[in-house]
């Protein structure tokens, strides 16, 4: 019988919601099959089975908030009911009994497989495997190791970085313990189910050696302080151990060392009193100060982790100057002293595997149309000046967006995408457009659907919230598949035409491209004049093994109809 805990996949996940359970209890499930979905503060996910077996019990109701590692349901492997998953508790100086009667060890996620010969005393040794957390995922690569072999670690302090086709995750220890062997590299590809460390659990589970260097510190990487006297007038937080330790989701340890904040004095909002990251965050944010040395603060900034929370879009102020001199400039000039060498992995490699699918796979057209937008620019300024009474920023996106849309109900052939095993063209009777958005971690494309039923200021105001929870990695999984037409917009950083890569599956992708002023002749009663116009490309890459070139001049047509005269998008 597997006690199967609620996982902890993500960083600063420290509860759960159960949105709803895909199966009942009796009924057999296949290893790997979806269980439960589960929505964190992160993703809406679906947790699959650690084993093939029979659901005999759910221990948790739709709606109910449970803390990663509680018990959610009971499975059933069958016959002698432990054969994958028995306990090696082996006390060295002791001849009582390991006592757990086959079921996962309360100190074991679930998806680790406790292994016989474990050294130490009183612990057992844990095969952790690689999880499936996510729909589909197969695989995952490791993309760094965060602790060495021999590391004491604490439970759910992150141990290895690994990143799938959905997501890069810091994938937490099951339990307390001493990393005893790391049996992949950082670069490998490693599939779901594959042992990828061993951890000795016990308290002398290092075999008597002291804690590694890796094994967490205090907050801010100085030895933490009694509990009794924190500083700034905060509430101590709870505790974890009698060291004083604080309970915290790893993503408040990382922020409360970048902002030099003693974790001991931040209250936890979370279930048990666990601090998360917004904890931190406001507690800094309401003067509580740095507790590290002046010159401690430039070490975050190198260190390859997040920096300071963003400034206002407004700049932070210049440098005083003095009187009668220019001032110095904002940044040193960049000089490329050495050379640089960065592995290819991560989001980088996975980008470019999507794109060598799609270059090898369909066959790439593309068509250009130059647009008078003169009064497109007009129209925005217009709209820009009301959402603002809404609290919605108006950008040219929600016209383009609406423009593909009414484009695609026109020409139907772009809105879709290949079902190669079926070997059908699927046509789908709503626009779902993804949008290309640059984060710090490469690109992601997540999607606004059903477009062609959605007034302008809703997609503003739903374009902005969307783009900026991918920009902080808080978009669920849900919301980064089903696009059945792609929009790539450079135009803010600049370029005046571009080939855009085709979103495979889907069958084109629309490229849009910064506005120029240039003179232009427009036609009048009087006949033609020359003034200044405001012009911007659109190129429009199609599948050719879907669609025709024509089919895409003829939406590209189209939209410069709708774009030069914005007020028909009413119509």
């Amino acid at each position: 019988m597997i006690e199967f805990k609620l996982p902890d996949i993500g960083e600063g996940i420290a509860e759960g919601e159960i949105v709803q359970w895909l199966v009942e209890e009796g009924a057999s499930v296949d290893e790997h099959q979806p269980v439960v979905e589960v929505m964190t503060d992160k993703a809406t996910v679906e947790v699959p089975a650690p084993a093939a077996g029979v659901v005999t019990k759910l221990l948790a109701a739709e709606g109910d908030t449970v803390p990663v590692g509680n018990v959610i349901f009971h499975l059933d492997e069958g016959g002698s009911g432990s054969a994958s998953v028995e306990s090696t508790s082996a006390p060295a100086n002791s001849g009582e009994g390991g006592g757990t009667g086959g079921a996962v060890s309360p100190s074991a996620a679930p998806q680790a497989t406790p292994a016989g010969g474990g050294s130490g005393g009183g612990g057992e040794m844990i095969k952790f495997k690689l999880p499936d957390i996510g729909e589909g995922i197969a695989e995952g690569e490791i993309v760094q190791w965060l602790v060495e072999a021999g590391a004491v670690v604490e439970e759910h302090q992150p141990v290895v970085e690994v990143m799938t086709d959905k997501a890069t995750v810091e994938v937490p220890a099951p339990a307390a313990g001493t990393i005893v062997e790391l049996l992949a590299e950082a670069g490998a590809t490693v599939p779901v189910g594959d042992v990828i460390f061993h951890l000795q659990t016990g308290a002398s589970s290092g075999g008597g050696s002291a804690p590694a260097p890796s094994a967490p510190a205090a907050s801010n990487g100085s030895p933490a302080p009694a509990p009794s006297a924190p500083a700034g007038g905060g509430q101590p937080a709870r505790v974890s151990h009698a060291d004083g330790k604080v309970l915290a989701v790893p993503s408040a340890r990382r922020v409360a060392r970048e902002l030099g904040v003693d974790l001991m004095n931040v209250s936890g909002s979370g279930r048990g009193g666990v601090v998360r990251r917004a904890d931190v965050e406001a507690f800094s944010k309401s003067g509580g100060g740095s507790t590290q040395p002046a010159q401690s603060a430039p070490a975050a900034a190198t260190s390859g982790a997040v920096s300071a929370p963003p400034q206002p879009i407004s700049a932070p102020p210049a440098p005083a100057a003095a009187a009668g001199r220019a001032s110095a400039p904002a940044e040193p000039i960049p000089v490329m002293s050495e050379e640089k060498r960065t592995p290819y992995r991560g989001i980088r490699r996975k980008i470019g595997e999507a794109m060598t699918r799609s270059k090898h796979t369909a066959a790439h057209f593309t068509v250009v149309e130059e647009i008078d937008v003169t009064e497109l620019v007009a129209t925005r300024e217009r709209a820009k000046a009301l959402g603002k009474q809404h609290g919605v920023n108006v950008t040219y996106m929600p016209f383009i967006m609406k423009a593909v849309a009414n484009g695609l109900t026109r020409f139907r052939s772009l809105n879709g995408h290949l079902d190669e095993t079926a070997g059908e063209i699927i046509l789908p009777a709503e626009v779902n457009i993804g949008i290309a958005t640059d984060t710090p971690n490469g690109l992601v494309v997540p999607v606004i659907r059903n477009v062609e039923r959605k007034g302008m200021l809703h997609l503003a105001a739903e374009l902005t919230d969307l783009a900026q929870r991918t920009r902080d990695g808080k978009v669920m999984p849900d919301e980064l598949r089903g696009s059945t037409f792609t929009i790539t917009n450079a135009g803010n950083i600049g370029g005046t035409l571009a080939t855009p890569v085709i979103n495979f599956p889907d069958i084109a992708i629309l490229g849009v491209h910064r506005i120029v002023k240039r003179p232009g002749v427009i036609e009048t009663p009087e006949g033609d004049e020359i003034a200044i116009r405001q012009y911007m490309n659109l190129s429009c890459s199609v599948d050719h093994r879907l669609a025709d070139g024509a089919d895409a001049a003829r939406f590209l047509a189209w939209m410069r109809t709708l774009l030069e005269n914005p007020g028909l998008l009413t119509l």
